[in-house]
């Protein structure tokens, strides 16, 4: 059974996937949900609510195109619509006035006929976040995504940072690769594992092989797709998160969020999912403010969910007074349930030498026994501690005399092997 949602009600479409045998599309607005009515495969049934402060009259409309196509309706007014309830059950609209998504899917199901179940796999889901640009979020994901692959996982890299998507130089990603901004504009219909899948870019330098290592993949919003009115709005954001959390072949997603976080809450809308939000933080006083500004931020909004908030320290940069040890006492009064990864050591040598190769290739590859690469296993095992991942591999290590070695080459990038 095919379901059309048009709903902002917080938590009804994460929910909804609990139903057995059903197909849930949900579109941002009317227009998209009378298209899909007027289609020649129409679904067979369509849910309203007065969540997205619609005009009445709008709402009448399409349950009036959804009856002449011999579409269900089901109608929810608890808002500011709330009045003309009796006026719809006198039409005959099965209609209710429900504010709590749990109630609300209970009775779609009831309307239905469909029973509750385990609802797809969601897949754990890790978002990378930061207040302001150039905190060092998208070398975070970089390091996050090699480190996670070299215990055996697959991970799915969402960049999400479109105006700025620093994970296609990064990973030396093409322009021929697919950009799922593409995807986004075909319309909701598409926005489930199965259309997702083709716009997923996987090129071979992130392959396992013969390691055992796991797989890096991308959705990448590529720069010549992503101009001003090519923006993702919150609410189309929100729905193709529930199609890439949901996609099979992959161990966790890995999302490089933007640093407007007010006006795109990414990271917020992760964490009330049930997902982890990473906050990289170096010492510095500007730094440190935009840190504290975010936990701020999901303080107010669901400080339930502090907990499943991480810090990643970064040693400070060179002139900075601040240290580490500083900067992680005062979070840890000011903010007790948030957790830390660990710290990542500077390295800009190894960071110079990766970003100077025409191919791509990872700093932990340059500097395998380095204290930078060492730290990076540390905060990879802390990570899967932290959101229940079980490795294929156990966690690299190397001996006392390979890190006196490398320390006395002060981290001496070694020669990579060539593809």
């Amino acid at each position: 059974m095919e379901l059309v949602i048009f709903s902002a009600l917080d938590g009804l479409h994460a929910r909804i996937e609990s139903l057995r045998d059903l197909a849930v599309l949900t579109p941002s607005r009317l227009d998209q949900v009378h298209r899909l009515l007027s289609s020649e495969r129409p679904p067979d049934a369509l849910y309203l609510d007065d969540s997205r402060s619609v005009p009445l009259p709008d709402l009448w409309r399409s349950a009036a195109i959804a009856q002449q196509a011999g579409v269900r309706v089901l109608l929810n007014l608890y808002g500011p619509s709330r009045a003309a309830l009796n006026d719809a059950q006198s039409a005959g609209i099965p209609a209710v006035s429900m504010a709590n998504a749990d109630d609300v899917v209970t009775w779609i199901g009831a309307q239905l006929g469909l029973a509750s179940g385990g609802g797809s796999r969601r897949l754990p889901v890790v978002a990378v976040g930061a207040a302001k640009g150039g905190i060092g979020k998208t070398f975070a994901t970089c390091v996050l995504a090699e480190g996670l692959r070299r215990r055996g996982l697959r991970v799915l890299v969402w960049d999400s940072d479109i105006s700025n998507p620093g994970l296609v130089p990064a990973f030396r990603v093409p322009s021929s690769a697919p950009s799922y901004l593409h995807l986004i504009q075909r319309g909701p219909a598409y926005w489930n594992p199965t259309g997702i899948r083709p716009f997923i870019y996987a090129p071979e330098y992130t392959r396992g092989g013969s390691t055992g290592w796991g797989d890096i993949d991308f959705l990448i919003g590529s720069h010549s797709v992503a101009r001003a009115e090519n923006d993702v709005r919150l609410p189309d954001w929100q729905s193709f998160f529930e199609g890439v959390s949901a996609t099979d072949g992959y161990d966790l997603v890995l999302i490089d969020t933007p640093p407007d976080y007010l006006r795109r809450p990414y990271a917020t809308h992760v964490l009330q999912q049930g997902g982890t939000v990473i906050l990289p933080a170096p010492p510095g006083a500007r730094e440190r403010m935009g840190v504290g500004h975010m936990l701020d931020h999901f303080n107010d909004h669901i400080p339930t969910r502090l907990d499943h908030c991480l810090l990643l320290f970064m040693e400070p940069e060179r002139g900075v007074t601040s240290t580490v040890g500083d900067v992680a006492s005062l979070f840890s009064r000011r903010y007790p349930q948030v957790g830390a990864l660990g710290t990542l050591p500077r390295s800009p040598r190894l960071a110079s030498m990766a970003d100077e190769y025409d191919r791509y290739i990872s700093m932990l590859d340059l500097g395998p026994h380095s204290s930078f690469t060492q730290a990076t296993h540390r905060v990879i095992e802390t990570l899967c501690s932290r959101i229940g991942l079980s490795p294929s591999l156990p966690m690299p290590r190397t001996s006392p005399w390979r890190r006196l070695v490398a320390g006395f080459q002060g981290d001496r990038p070694a020669a990579p092997a060539m593809a």
